[in-house]
């Protein structure tokens, strides 16, 4: 409440009150929520809805997660949720025996390489007495001696003494830091920020959170750091023999941005409820790096003792991962659509531009009309040769424009999945994927210097801004510099091959298009169709929910018809799409166990992007 006084109580009249805070940068939190991932140096685990930059940044740090939700919110995110990755808990185990077996176990909810020396114990092993303090307040925030237990809810305290006659710990006043206990029995283990992470453990870090969240409900995710040409043996680059007979105890993971900082090939294996990972680096189907101390993990065996074989192991890639979890996102939840970027040039002289835009593939009709790669020769390169957007000899085959089909896996490689009408499901629908680089200025970099990067993030932050039935195409972001341009003929090719560019035109900087990642030949190549999907599948969601868990005859079934009809008419009265039909059917075999389909034919209205202009003179 306001202590300040007003100085008339009785005379009318305009009064000021200079509120403070008003300079924090509050963000929006109606709307379409944007997912950002990435690394921080300190800050809370778990998902974190960004409702003030200023609290943010002084939460998380400087960091890609920050950096990301700056970028997210300058192209105009309505909702960002951070979420932080790779980052652990310290944990000191056994206390209370000393034989290192039962004991007390202390966690602590801070994931930090610094959070063993912020708490401190002290343990009686006669009395019991167990206390928890944290060094920075000068507060106990774990005593087990009250009744009921004091607990302040900043470590998970499990177990219980083994046996009496066990070690002490530190002195009641202070404790000793959970680092530094050295009692008989205790095992200690430190927790790790997860920053600048090597791109095989950021693999790790992000399938560990995907898995974590493909539960929750987003509209857009942005993970940062990552690329849809990120270094891959799969794709010919190799890790230095030197680095390779250099590992020792199998966990020796690359320095980050060194040469050898590159993606292997990897095997999974679930262990205890845990994933472990195997990582092959020079396809010999033997781990170079493995779970060392995990079962009988080593560079031959799995974890459960049988042997590694090099078919176990399959190519990883960013951008598929990603679309992957948008998939299973989608599936379960509501359209999820996520963005990533591509690796910059070596430097913006043309030369070094014209390497990294490459060249496209040659692509020969065949006699069935399809359109592919006929041999290694005929291969492009740079990004107009990835084989995900422009094909490859040794991709599906040679097909023209490569693609990401679905697996009966969560890799690349597996067996190719069909939906009912027997084609190919293209994950490349859920992405988008952002060839172009801007210099930007905002807090991450405190300097007001700006700072060089992809425009992903800035990308799914102003499609988060957007009404459905406006497409990014043709729009002014700005908040961007350019760094390079390219020609029009350089960029309709990128966006022949599903790359969106933004390019200087005279009114400003402009997004070149806003194709999905999906292959030319797909219903869903366009953004704009796969978001009028989304908000169509979001009100079928939404009409049909309350008739779930309730008995289904034949009112039920025709209310059910007629609020989905209702709810899609709203659309198609909005301009959001130009026709649809909808028929919910069960068979008597779908009654039984529940369930019932739902046909949704609908015709988007789709975006105008080409006017053309046919120009005749005539003599006077």
């Amino acid at each position: 409440m306001a202590t300040d006084t007003i100085q008339f109580v009785n005379l009318p009249g305009v009064f000021a009150r200079m509120e403070e805070n008003g300079l924090a940068s509050p963000l929006p939190l109606l709307g379409e929520r944007t997912l950002v991932l990435g690394t921080s140096s300190k800050g809370r685990s778990g998902l974190y809805v960004a409702s003030n930059s200023t609290t943010t940044a002084s939460e998380f740090g400087t960091s890609t997660l920050v950096r990301g939700m700056y970028e997210t919110a300058q192209g105009g995110a309505p909702l960002i949720i951070l979420y932080r990755l790779g980052a652990t808990a310290a944990k000191l185990q056994h206390i209370g025996d000393s034989l290192g077996v039962e004991g007390y176990t202390i966690q602590t909810y801070r994931l930090d390489d610094d959070a063993g020396t912020v708490y401190t114990v002290y343990y009686d092993d006669t009395t019991d007495h167990l206390v928890v303090f944290n060094a920075l307040t000068g507060l106990v925030v774990y005593d087990n001696e009250p009744s009921p237990v004091l607990d302040r809810g900043e470590v998970i305290v499990a177990g219980s003494r083994a046996i009496a006659g066990g070690p002490d710990i530190g002195l009641l006043s202070s404790g000793t830091p959970m680092a530094e206990v050295v009692a008989a029995g205790t095992i200690y283990t430190p927790g790790t920020d997860g920053t600048n992470p090597s791109r095989m453990k950021l693999y790790e870090f992000l399938d560990i959170a995907y898995r974590a969240l493909v539960v929750e409900r987003f509209d857009y995710i942005v993970p940062m750091d990552i690329y849809l040409d990120d270094k891959n043996i799969v794709d010919g680059d190799s890790f230095s023999s030197t680095y390779i007979t250099s590992i020792t105890g199998g966990d020796d993971y690359p320095i980050a941005g060194s040469s050898d900082d590159i993606l292997g090939k990897l095997y999974i294996e679930t262990y205890h409820g845990k994933r472990y990972y195997f990582w092959d680096l020079n396809g010999d189907g033997h781990a170079e790096l493995y779970p060392a101390g995990i079962g009988h993990a080593s560079s031959t065996l799995k974890i459960s003792g049988e042997s590694l074989d090099i078919a176990d192991f399959h190519e990883v890639n960013f951008a598929y991962q990603l679309a992957w979890f948008s998939h299973r996102v989608s599936v379960n939840n509501n359209i999820a659509l996520g963005s990533i970027g591509v690796r910059p040039p070596e430097s913006y002289l043309p030369e070094d531009i014209a390497v990294w835009l490459g060249d496209a593939p040659t692509f020969t009709t065949q006699d069935d009309g399809t359109r592919k790669i006929n041999s290694i020769a005929d291969n492009g390169n740079g990004l107009l040769g990835n084989k995900f957007h422009g094909g490859n000899f040794s991709w599906r085959g040679g097909l023209a424009y490569g693609g990401m089909p679905l697996t009966d896996g969560e890799f690349p490689d597996g067996i190719e999945v069909e939906d009912d009408n027997g084609y190919p499901i293209d994950l490349g629908r859920y992405l988008s994927t952002i060839a172009a680089f801007g210099q930007l200025y905002n807090p991450a970099e405190p300097t007001g210097r700006g700072y060089v990067t992809t425009l992903a993030p800035l990308y799914m932050g102003f499609v988060a801004s957007l009404d459905e039935q406006q497409a990014p195409t043709n729009q002014i972001i700005n908040s961007v510099h350019k760094v390079f341009n390219l020609e029009v003929d350089q960029v309709d090719t990128l966006a022949g091959l599903g790359y969106v560019f933004f390019f200087e035109k005279p009114r400003g900087m402009t997004i070149s298009d806003s194709p999905s990642s999906a292959m030319p030949t797909s219903d869903y190549r366009r953004l704009t169709t796969m978001r009028i999907v989304k908000r169509c599948m979001k009100v079928v969601r939404t009409a049909a929910n309350p008739f779930l868990g309730k008995s289904f005859n034949d009112g039920r079934k025709q209310a059910c018809q007629n609020a989905i009809d209702s709810a899609l008419d709203k659309l198609l009265v909005a301009g959001y799409i130009k026709r649809k039909e909808a028929f919910l059917t069960q068979t008597p075999r779908q009654a039984t166990v529940g369930e019932a389909r739902l046909e949704l034919l609908l015709v988007p209205a789709f975006e105008l992007r080409r006017i053309t202009t046919f120009i005749n003179l005539r003599p006077t």
